[in-house]
């Protein structure tokens, strides 16, 4: 499922950006987020104080918040092959 392989010098960098931080809209428990919201929590920020599972089904893939036991999201595939890309790139400090 995974790919392994290693970055090599020659491979040109700006093609794997999408392996940056991209995420334009995050998808958050509704729960979480009313806490938050309403000060209950002294969480510094919502990412801080979810508490999410991601992961692979027999149906597709899930998002389940641990905090509040309930489903967040849960994609459908359609028995369809994805693509996925499971190699880490990280910027140079």
């Amino acid at each position: 499922m995974g790919n392994t392989k290693n970055l090599t010098t020659n491979e040109n960098i700006s093609e794997l950006e999408y392996l940056l931080y991209q995420i334009k809209e995050p998808i958050v428990c509704v729960k979480c987020s009313e806490e938050f919201t309403n000060g209950l929590s002294d969480a510094a920020s919502l990412q801080n104080y979810s508490r999410l599972d991601v992961g692979f089904t027999k149906r597709g893939l899930q998002i389940f918040c641990r905090r509040h036991e309930l489903n967040v999201c849960h994609l459908n595939f359609n028995n369809q092959k994805i693509d996925a890309d499971f190699r880490c790139l990280e910027k140079k400090k």
